[in-house]
């Protein structure tokens, strides 16, 4: 995976970068229009990275070959993040090699029988400023609307879709597992990606009570993945709580989750692997640390000051750690000796019952061993309370 920053070298903007996956994409000559977003499934094919559109954007569901798509397969779809300066680089989008350790993440997750999708919103994420991008998640009508970047740097309106991209990832993404029947569906979301995934996780519910969806289609667990939401209040969000305020992003992520928690018991994980909401621009809501299964990951293979690596990798460490046994749990007494519990921490490959359990007021989970390897094999999580 190759992250970007635009012109100035690494900055607040470069730091809260989202991640961003494979998707082999036709470059059009500069400045000519073009404009690709939506939903997509993986394979691995003699260790080559493969994807395919699953929808298109008329709403036309394309027929996957099984070992792309298979509704009878669980199923985790990614969402990214901000990509300012992408647009630019021939619309690039990194992909699941992590080439540190030379590992395509993704391929455990294949083996094991899984369906594997990404989200890409990269031309409509692909803002100087962050919160114009972050506004397109839930609104038309933010600072920018929905505005898309082309490869010479300058924007369109062209094509621009009526919705929002959390409307538009809503409708792809229930559309395309409309059939699914395994039960066991995972969105996951790295920085903005998070509260896309929130999003789309929302409107799965609204339209399953509605009678409009069917039950298999609702998500059994999110992933956050060293999330962002930014500060202040947003006018595109209104005051739906009529508090005379209008809302912020944070606040209403949280509102969505406990909704979900509270009437569907829905694993949630927030895995924090950097300071970006410690910085100034970042709300750190820490109300929301007690209602899900918290967990702060050490990346300390990479330095104090690579903010950026340890902010976009976090997704590298956990999509990669479906291909090992969900770490250890362990207590430390006063005089500094370990104690395994014999209870697992959080990782991809930790069952949903056991999230659940770590969900909650009481605990969080921080990072002891294995700090600095990216594999969580070695990995050990001391429970301490909140």
């Amino acid at each position: 995976m190759k992250s970007v920053s635009k012109r100035k070298g690494t900055s607040l903007c470069s730091v809260l970068l989202g991640f961003s996956i494979l998707f082999s994409t036709t470059v059009k000559a500069t400045g000519e229009e073009f404009l690709d977003y939506g939903l997509y499934w993986f394979n691995v094919e003699y260790g080559q990275e493969l994807s395919r559109k699953a929808v298109e954007h008329d709403g036309t569901v394309n027929a996957q070959e099984s070992d792309y798509y298979d509704d009878s397969k669980p199923t985790v779809i990614f969402f990214h993040g901000w990509q300012s300066g992408t647009s630019e680089l021939g619309y690039e989008r990194g992909g699941y090699h992590y080439d540190r350790i030379d590992t395509n993440t993704m391929e455990a997750w294949k083996e094991l029988g899984w369906n594997v999708g990404s989200f890409y919103w990269n031309q409509f994420a692909d803002e100087d400023e962050l919160k114009d991008a972050e506004a397109k998640i839930w609104s038309v009508s933010g600072p920018r609307g929905m505005r898309y970047r082309l490869d010479d740097g300058t924007y369109s309106t062209e094509q621009s879709p009526k919705y929002s991209v959390g409307r538009i990832a809503f409708e792809q993404v229930s559309a395309a597992l409309a059939n699914n029947q395994s039960g066991n569906v995972r969105l996951t979301g790295n920085s903005l990606g998070s509260q896309l995934a929130v999003v789309v996780a929302k409107q799965i519910n609204d339209g399953i009570r509605a009678g409009e969806l069917s039950e298999m289609l609702l998500p059994n667990r999110i992933e956050l993945l060293d999330p962002f939401w930014s500060k202040g209040e947003k006018g595109y969000l209104g005051d739906a709580n009529g508090d005379g305020r209008n809302e912020w992003t944070a606040e209403r992520v949280r509102w969505y989750l406990g909704e979900l928690i509270n009437q569907r018991d829905i694993a949630v994980t927030w895995y924090k692997s950097s300071p970006i909401l410690d910085l100034w621009v970042g709300d750190e809501n820490t109300a929301m640390e007690r209602t899900v299964a918290f967990v702060a990951n050490r990346l300390w293979y990479y330095g104090s000051s690579e903010i950026e690596k340890k902010h976009v990798n976090i997704t590298k460490w956990y999509y990669l750690s479906m291909a090992s046994k969900a770490p250890k749990e362990v207590t430390i007494d006063f005089w500094g000796n370990r104690y395994l519990t014999g209870y697992k921490a959080a990782s991809a490959s930790t069952s949903d019952a056991r999230i659940r359990e770590m969900m909650g007021d009481r605990n969080y989970w921080d990072q002891v061993e294995g700090r600095y390897t990216e594999s969580s094999a070695d990995d050990q999580f001391q429970r301490k309370n909140h």
